[in-house]
């Protein structure tokens, strides 16, 4: 009995993370975001908020537009000659 139930932890474990890598970007925001605002009402996960979850955020969330090539700002100007 309880060498199913392991299996069982492990193969859900496995499919968990599979459909986290699988997942889309932007599905994968939404979920952090959705986690944050969870999280952002227990005040008792207010450090772990900060040291694991904001940074996976930020690093979800891309350089957003200025780090966009077509982002007029990022590219160097060259004046006509």
């Amino acid at each position: 009995m309880t060498q199913q139930i392991l299996v069982a932890v492990i193969v859900v474990i496995a499919f968990v993370v599979s459909a986290w890598k699988l997942a889309p970007a932007r599905q994968r925001l939404r979920a952090l975001l959705a986690l944050d605002g969870w999280v952002s009402r227990r005040p008792g996960l207010a450090g772990w908020r900060e040291r694991r979850l904001k940074p996976r955020i930020q690093r979800a969330a891309g350089t957003g537009c200025s780090g966009c090539a077509a982002n007029v700002g990022t590219r160097p100007h060259h004046p006509p000659q």
